[in-house]
């Protein structure tokens, strides 16, 4: 028995690799960053970096179109699996490019992932979902988002998003698909890297960790006015193995949160631990470069005592300790020094300093 992930982007890395070290075995299904002739496979190359060589000995790799549902089948009934980790879209900018493919892909490939567990009696499958599926008339009157808000997508990428958690909802009550969505916002850690030239929208995050962990410069960060919704990658990927592991929640839709925290601070943080790092705060995002399709939902503040309540899914990293780990991550892939913290200047520096 297996666990079939599709896609895997750069947050599947981590979830492999919390997979395996559960004792699970695992399927790979997909493209993987690359095209269908060509051997480059980036997602692959950095999911394999996560794992690690030992790890990945229990992970199967199948080369295939999620638009394709015979291969879909296929690779299910060969591998006995039981489980599905769904990840594999066109993401913002690209979808809003090209809005038949964004559908073939996002939808028709969601209902394949679907019909497919269906037909095989995959016991649980959990698919990714977006905070895109949300807007401005999403809003409560608390001044937030939660998982009954209203959709009110802006974008081809959230229209995709939306139209799929109705589906999983009709799988549901129609034929009792245990398919459970998790509204992910921004994610962010090692790896990120691995998608940044496919049109994801939201191009400027790399400027405030990546870029000056690895001594690039000069980089300039917009937002400095904005908070977001620190969602860190391990996090994330915890977020789905354990939602995978529970049987609750069917047919629906959760929001997941992180650290959500003024864009200042973390700026400040980074420019703490990499004191000569070229870094420039702007306030507004004329600087951003923002894609058509990009959405800045990662601006408003979200409520994930649902997900807590249903899935038993929520943050363990704040995001000091998240930034510190993704920022020395990179530095580690380009035989940099690693660096620390300032002491106490973390949550679980100020913990431990407490003897808690």
């Amino acid at each position: 028995m297996s666990v079939l992930v599709t896609g895997i982007g750069f947050v599947g890395g981590y979830i492999v690799r919390d997979l395996v070290a559960a004792g699970e075995d695992v399927v790979l299904y997909g493209w993987f960053g690359g095209v269908a002739d060509s051997e480059a496979r980036p997602d692959l190359d950095n999911a394999r970096h996560i794992v690690g060589d030992v790890g990945w000995d229990r992970v199967q790799v199948v080369v295939g179109d999620i638009r394709n549902r015979e291969a879909l089948s296929d690779t299910i009934e060969r591998h006995g699996v039981t489980g599905v980790i769904h990840l594999a879209s066109i993401v913002a900018g690209a979808s809003e490019r090209d809005i038949p493919r964004a559908i073939d892909v996002n939808v028709d490939g969601s209902v394949n992932v679907f019909e497919t567990a269906l037909k095989h009696g995959v016991q649980r499958v959990v698919w990714a979902s977006s905070i895109n599926v949300f807007g401005p008339r999403s809003l409560r009157p608390w001044g937030g988002i939660d998982d009954e808000s209203p959709l009110d997508p802006q974008s081809t990428y959230g229209s995709c998003k939306a139209f799929v958690e109705q589906l999983a909802r009709r799988y549901y009550e129609n034929h009792r698909l245990n398919a459970v969505g998790l509204r992910l916002g921004k994610v962010y850690g090692f790896g990120e890297h691995v998608k940044a030239g496919r049109g994801g929208g939201n191009t400027w995050f790399p400027n405030l960790v990546e870029r000056p962990a690895r001594g690039l410069g000069p980089n300039v960060v917009p937002f400095g006015e904005q908070s977001m919704d620190f969602h860190y990658i391990e996090d994330v990927a915890r977020s789905f193995v354990t939602t995978l592991n529970s049987r609750a929640g069917a047919g629906e839709s959760f929001v997941t949160i992180g650290d959500h925290r003024p864009i200042r601070e973390a700026f400040e943080f980074v420019r703490s631990v990499l004191p000569d790092a070229q870094m420039q705060l702007q306030d507004g995002g004329e600087a951003a470069g923002l894609q058509p399709g990009a959405q800045t939902n990662w601006m408003y503040r979200f409520d994930g005592r649902r997900a807590k309540a249903v899935l038993g899914v929520e943050p363990t990293y704040s995001m000091e300790d998240g930034l510190l780990r993704t920022i020395n991550a990179y530095r580690a892939l380009d035989g940099l020094a690693l660096v620390e913290a300032q002491s106490g200047s973390t949550p679980s520096a100020r913990r431990a300093a407490a003897g808690s």
